[in-house]
This record gives structure tokens, sequence and C-alpha cells, in this order.
């Protein structure tokens, strides 16, 4: 099993590129083989780069990519543009679902950073619920839950779908009432004691429509109803900031795929 993954550049100079990496990104400490440096390498907290002296791959470096996956990107972004790093795609939302910008090493390197996405607020974009719009809390049908994980991307098998809806706790649904039509949903998982959301669905046509806020407002009000002050109920996303607007806060987590 790998548990741990470091990366190790080819540079032309060890000592100007661990300076670059210390005092233009901000990595914290650093350390050299020999004098002049033939090895060398950078820290921050748990994650750490090497840097090998290779002369002959002077020129030969530029466009290879390093990510990193980081928190508040935003306020590491400012921090890089304001140290003078040489930002060769500004930072942004991807359509591969991450926000992130691209840096230019001394080597040539395309450094990615990258965090959740940033929220956009799309010109259709709306500040109340439509009218149209009803959330109620009610069982989902097998066929509209498999309707709705279609319409996000998302795959759901009929007997792996019929098992969750049977034994999730309750549900709470978003309708188009002019045609009736389910095009949102959550789906709430627990024991009275602790709870999970799952399944925050919202058709991509009626997204930024507060129908998202509106479902999970509507979940939230229910769970004080029926769980026991300070019990825990945990979410897993990639988009925190829109959980963080409705109270939820980032902590230490862990997970185990079956």
């Amino acid at each position: 099993m790998i548990h741990t993954s470091e990366a190790i550049f080819a540079v032309s100079d060890v000592r100007e590129t661990v300076r670059f990496y210390r005092d233009v990104l901000g990595f914290e400490s650093e350390w050299f083989w020999e004098d002049p440096p033939t090895f060398g390498g950078v820290r921050w907290g748990k994650h750490s780069i090497m840097f090998c002296l290779q002369t002959a791959m002077q020129g030969k470096t530029a466009g290879l990519m390093h990510m990193f996956r980081v928190e508040d990107l935003r306020s590491l972004y400012d921090k890089h543009k304001s140290a003078g790093a040489t930002i060769v795609n500004d930072i942004g939302n991807r359509p591969w679902g991450l926000c992130e910008y691209t840096v230019r090493d001394p080597n040539g390197y395309h450094l990615r950073f990258a965090g959740d996405e940033e929220f956009s607020r799309k010109a259709t974009a709306t500040s109340e619920l439509p009218a149209h719009i009803r959330i109620e809390q009610r069982q989902i049908t097998l066929d509209e839950y498999l309707k709705l994980n279609t319409a996000v991307g998302w795959t759901a098998d009929v007997t792996s779908a019929t098992s969750a809806l049977e034994r999730s706790l309750f549900f709470v649904v978003a309708i188009d009432e002019r045609d009736r039509k389910v095009v949102g949903m959550v789906r709430v998982c627990g024991d009275r004691r602790a709870y999970t959301i799952w399944d925050m669905i919202v058709v991509p046509e009626y997204q930024q429509q507060k129908i998202g806020s509106a479902l999970m407002q509507r979940a939230i009000d229910e769970l004080r109803k029926i769980g026991p002050k300070g019990a825990f109920v945990g979410l897993f996303t990639h988009k925190s900031p829109f959980y963080e607007r409705l109270g939820f806060v980032k902590d230490i987590g862990m997970h185990l795929a079956l």
C-alpha cells in the first residue's frame, strides 16, 4: 500500500529553486545536500517537494505540471500574486469541479493550486425561491430518484437505489407545480442520535434559484424537531461554502470506501 508520494523536480539551480518555493510560494522549511547543493527540498506541513540538480534538463521542463490541493485557495492566490509569482492561468472555476490557478516556477514547471469551487452567481440566479416551486417532505419514488441522479450525471443502479430509499429516514423534495415535475431532493439517514445528509440534488436548469437552500433548510428544520439537541449531522461535499452558509463547519473526518 502506498501511504505517501513526493515529487522530485529536475532543476538547473537547487538554491534558487528553494528560495522561490520559500519566499514566493510560502513553503516553511528547507534543506540542502552538498555545497553547492546538488539536491534539496522544501516542506509545508506534512507535504514536501525535492529538487535534483540536472543542468542537462534546463529548458526542457517547461509546462510539466504538479497539482496541490489546498484550503482557502483565494487567500493563497492573493499571497502568491502579491509575492510576484508568475500566474500563467488565473484563478477560476473549472469544468471538472475545482477552482484553480497555475503558477510557473523558475524552471518552467506549472504548479496548479486547486480547491473547492467558488460560488459564482449566474445571470439567471434569483434571490428568492420561485413561486412555482414547492418544497415538501415526502417519500420519493424510485423513478424520480433515478431521473434526478441522471440529471446531474450521477449513477445509481436500481438495486442499490431501492435499498438506499428503503433505509432512509426522510426526504425533502422540490416540485415544479407547473408540470408536477420533481426538480430537486435531499435524503436524510440517521438513528435519532446522529444523522447524515445524502443526495442533495437540484436539476441543473433549476440551480441558483434558492431551491438547494430551501431543501436543506427544510431538512435541518425537521432534524431539529426529531433529533436531540447537539446531535451530529454530517455530510460529504466539495462545495463547502454553500453548506457553511447554512451553519455547517469544516471539521476532522474520516471515511472508508468499501
